[in-house]
């Protein structure tokens, strides 16, 4: 069993907080959805667990018991303008970048390879990165992450301005991976429908600290998405087990007339 516990995680920019004292356990096996308001902490939080800002407190990696290294955890960002010329098995094959000499061995290239066929991208394996959709890109990227074999998976916004399919797609992908080897993942989410449909659990960040840690169904009520947001919403569960929640109208703010 693989788990990832912080203890005490604080982030700093100059005089500003922007994490204060996070404490939280996550499982393996299971994903969790980072979500709270824009600015609150999430993308911070990503990357002060892979390592990528100076923070103070705890980030505990253990496998069955024992310490793993901070090199078994990938961190994705945002899917950016990709002007690579490289081809998309080569940019997969980035991902064993620690891992490679001069030349790709036969165990090497069946690893991208099998890759490539379980995310039904192989079709494109010799294509410019550059030149395929936002949807295809994101699981060339998921692919350079999955094959270096994470134990500890950081995601940010992997459905970000991707099309109703793609998102599904993609969600189906990181589920099986984390189901298949047991692998912490944590996922930053904005659609909140999107996180109770793939989450086992939600972190709500609100201003650099934990609001709530639990099941979706436990995290997303009105009154605290309402805080949280400024909107008012309906909660509504639907047949897969999900929570839709629809926002009706933007709570006014001290700042703004009433009408």
């Amino acid at each position: 069993m693989i788990t990832l516990n912080l203890r005490g995680l604080s982030v700093r920019l100059g005089n500003r907080a922007v994490l204060s004292n996070i404490d939280a356990d996550f499982q393996g096996g299971q994903i969790v959805s980072l979500v709270g308001q824009n600015g609150c902490g999430k993308t911070t939080l990503l990357k002060a667990v892979a390592g990528i800002c100076s923070h103070d407190g705890d980030v505990l990696i253990q496998e069955d018991g024992k310490i793993v290294s901070r090199k078994a955890v990938r961190y994705m960002p945002q899917l950016s303008t990709v002007t690579s010329r490289l081809t998309v098995f080569e940019m997969v094959l980035l991902g064993l970048e620690g891992q490679l000499g001069w030349r790709v061995d036969k165990e090497t290239f069946d690893r991208v390879d099998r890759m490539l066929h379980l995310l039904e991208i192989d079709r494109f394996a010799h294509a410019p990165v550059a030149s395929l959709s936002g949807g295809q890109k994101q699981l060339v990227f998921l692919a350079q992450v999955f094959v270096s074999s994470p134990k500890v998976l950081l995601l940010d916004e992997p459905t970000s301005a991707l099309d109703l399919r793609y998102q599904l797609v993609v969600m189906n992908a990181i589920e099986r991976y984390t189901k298949a080897t047991g692998a912490v993942t944590i996922v930053v989410m904005h659609d909140l429908v999107t996180a109770s449909r793939f989450s086992q659990k939600v972190l709500m960040l609100n201003e650099g600290n934990v609001l709530a840690y639990d099941a979706p169904e436990n995290v997303f009520s009105s009154d605290r998405l309402e805080s949280v947001y400024g909107v008012k919403v309906l909660i509504e569960p639907s047949r897969l087990g999900a929570i839709h929640v629809v926002p009706v109208e933007p709570i006014p703010q001290p700042h703004e007339p009433h009408h």
